[in-house]
């Protein structure tokens, strides 16, 4: 196992010297990990987001499952030590086990654990997976990630998660070494063995929207669905319409952290299935945060608006065709508001992209 060493490089009268930085001891760095990762989840990966801790499956409790910014799930075990080839046979018996769950059933675990070890509290996952990630089909289209997370691997952990992700199972080794500077911890971060993404199997937009309108049909609101659609997108003009199995979302373009262009819901129409003859507004938290004020004013001006805690919805609104008549004027004005948000942050973003500032300090 190769060991890691860090150096402080530092400028004196026109010199520089390199000091070794000391590395912890092992079981020190072992009792931080695992909090840590779990209050700090982008040390395991950009733009994860856990959501559970703890779950049990077939082969024992699953130490943490997340979602990555793609939509992919990802199972991670965490070991306390050097991971071994029993650390990668657990791994793979954890997600095998959650793959072959159905998704009402994989989903109903998810929630049943929500809110535990740490994690935030999700009332359904299934519901918030939609909310995210509007174009992907499900979120058991395609088998979980796996990544061993640990203070280093052996030999055999190497050739076994090499062999894998040369076989396509994508697979990774994320080994942590611990250091101390000027009264500071500092972690140091490997990864290794990490397959290709595969082609994504995607529902396409004609499917999903002849199942949509036949769901409508049923619920006697497909015209009221069409029409109140066509308000949103009109007066979100940079949004993106996309039909689901029983909603409308609207996406509007972001970027992520390493720059890459994604789509990202801000409203969702939903069928209410549970009062026929209505739909279902929703707001995410990132629409609330860009539109600011405009979002009081909205609750002020139409009482059916709902505010919420949830993570993946910041407002609802229940809307009969008497709600909308009323309720019209002042969603222009929000959706106007929410538009007006989301360029501001984005011409922020770009200000503060790190090409921008060295060009700045050129």
């Amino acid at each position: 196992m190769q060991k890691i060493k860090l150096w402080s490089v530092e400028s004196s009268g026109g010199t520089r010297k390199a000091t070794a930085v000391t590395d912890i001891d092992t079981a020190e760095t072992e009792q931080q990990l695992e909090d840590l990762l779990v209050s700090s989840p982008d040390l395991l990966m950009d733009n994860l987001t856990l959501v559970g801790r703890q779950l049990p499956t077939e082969g024992g409790p699953l130490d943490l499952l997340g979602v990555d910014a793609d939509g992919r799930l990802v199972v991670f075990e965490l070991k306390r030590g050097t991971l071994t080839r029993d650390a990668v046979a657990q791994a793979l018996d954890y997600a095998s086990d959650l793959a072959v769950h159905g998704e009402d059933k994989f989903a109903r675990l998810v929630d049943e654990h929500s809110g535990q070890n740490g994690i935030e509290s999700r009332e359904d996952f299934a519901d918030w997976y939609q909310q995210e990630f509007p174009n992907e089909t499900g979120f058991l289209i395609n088998p979980p990630k796996i990544v061993l997370v640990g203070l280093g691997a052996d030999e055999r952990a190497h050739r076994i998660v090499d062999f894998l992700a040369q076989s396509g199972v994508e697979i990774q080794l994320l080994t942590f070494h611990g250091f101390t500077h000027e009264g500071k911890l500092l972690l140091a971060r490997q990864a290794k063995s990490i397959a290709p993404t595969p082609t994504r199997n995607r529902s396409t937009k004609v499917s999903n929207q002849a199942g949509l309108h036949e769901a409508a049909e049923r619920l006697g609101v497909k015209n009221f669905l069409e029409e109140t659609a066509s308000f949103i997108e009109t007066r979100m003009p940079s949004s993106y319409r996309w039909p689901g199995k029983t909603s409308y979302s609207f996406s509007l373009q972001e970027k992520t952290s390493e720059g890459r262009p994604t789509l990202r819901s801000y409203a969702t129409l939903y069928l209410d299935t549970q009062k026929p003859g209505s739909l279902l507004l929703t707001l995410s938290p990132r629409a609330e945060k860009v539109a600011g004020d405009a979002v009081n004013q909205f609750c002020v001006d139409v009482p059916a608006a709902v505010r919420n805690q949830k993570s993946y919805s910041a407002l609802d609104v229940g809307m009969s065709r008497d709600v909308w008549t009323t309720m019209a004027p002042p969603l222009e004005d929000l959706l106007s508001a929410i538009v007006d948000g989301w360029k501001r942050s984005a011409t922020d973003d770009k200000e503060n992209s790190p090409s921008n500032q060295e060009a700045m300090t050129d």
